[in-house]
């Protein structure tokens, strides 16, 4: 005899959105240097990260004065997101 499994299944609408809750990890800055070394590699360097975007700006610029030959950097942006449920579709 063949069995039947009966199932029910419920559809949800999901949304990405940036998580602005109270207690959301916070948005932090950070930089890296993009400038190639001598092996073609990219330079390891990275500021630490901050949630004040002043202060990777200035660890770029002390990151050039000990490497004048480092112009080259990326902005490192982290905001937090968050999936949120709606009602069924």
């Amino acid at each position: 005899m063949t069995s039947t499994t009966r199932r029910t299944f419920a559809f949800a609408d999901w949304t990405l959105r940036p998580d602005q809750d109270d207690d959301a990890p916070p948005l932090t800055y950070a930089f890296r240097c993009l400038t190639l070394t001598e092996d073609d590699s990219e330079c390891p360097a990275k500021s630490p990260p901050s949630e004040d975007p002043t202060e990777p700006q200035t660890w770029a610029f002390d990151h050039m004065r000990e490497h004048p030959e480092h112009t080259g950097y990326a902005e490192v942006i982290e905001r937090p997101w968050v999936m949120w449920r709606g009602g069924p579709s």
